[in-house]
């Protein structure tokens, strides 16, 4: 079992692989995960991270095998797997998922927290805690409303049935649903064209679509206009301006 990271030409790929369990998480796996987001340098030489799993699936959630067999550890272990979530949602380059099978748990809530989640026809997701006696974890309560509303997440959540892709597509929880050999080049194409924007401005982007939910619209215009003075005097946007006023001329 392991999380192995590549490199290609800006595009980060972090593979979830422990395919004979589904890619569930073990405290081992969530560890190295947290070392290679550690690792990344936005902005620098990675300007796109995806992730995805091993073998038909995504991950099938935090693997929950001796999981009361240390009740005073419980609070470390669960936190490690909380800071992965967080780090995703907050990182300044743009992140992708690939969903091919199940996506399950946390696994679901890994995969949410990116910017953009692509999906084959055999994908599925499902918010499993509470047929293990479990509530929510790995931020489902606050991912789940904000992409399919209050009520759908209750349903999700409470009733923690498994919604195929294209329901999935249908409640606004993902972006886009291919054809399984299809999956890859799909989420490649979209990680290369993200690679070639200024990284300033997506990371501006990001951090502005992120605090949304904490501003009116006053406080979100007058967030847009200093971020888009900071970003505007990039030597990529200079080019980009430039280039566009001589093509409007």
């Amino acid at each position: 079992m392991t999380v192995r990271l590549e490199r290609r030409d800006g595009v980060v790929l972090i593979t979830l692989d422990r395919p004979e369990k589904r890619n569930a998480m073990t405290d081992a796996m969530w560890a190295q995960f947290e070392e290679h987001l550690n690792s990344l340098d936005p902005g620098g030489r990675d300007r796109v991270l995806v992730v995805t799993g091993a073998g038909g699936a995504f991950c099938g959630g935090s693997d929950v095998g001796g999981l009361l067999d240390d009740p005073e550890s419980l609070p470390q272990r669960i936190e490690v797997s909380n800071r992965c979530v967080l780090a995703m949602h907050e990182l300044p380059i743009p992140t992708i998922a690939l969903v091919d099978g199940i996506a399950a748990g946390s696994g679901v809530n890994l995969a949410l927290a990116c910017d953009l989640v692509y999906v084959s026809e055999k994908a599925r997701f499902a918010q499993l805690f509470i047929h293990r006696g479990l509530s929510l974890d790995s931020g489902a309560s606050w991912l789940l409303p904000r992409l399919v509303g209050e009520r759908r997440a209750r349903e999700l959540c409470l009733l923690g049935e498994q919604i195929p892709a294209p329901d999935a597509l249908a409640m606004g929880m993902i972006n886009r649903v291919v054809a399984p050999e299809d999956l890859h080049d799909v989420g490649f194409e979209i990680a290369d064209r993200l690679a070639g924007y200024s990284a300033e401005a997506l990371a501006g982007t990001k951090q502005l679509l992120n605090d949304t939910w904490t501003r009116d619209l006053a406080g979100a215009l007058s967030a847009e206009t200093t971020n888009q003075l900071a970003v505007i005097t990039s030597d990529l946007a200079r080019e980009r301006i430039g280039t566009f006023g001589r093509s409007a001329s």
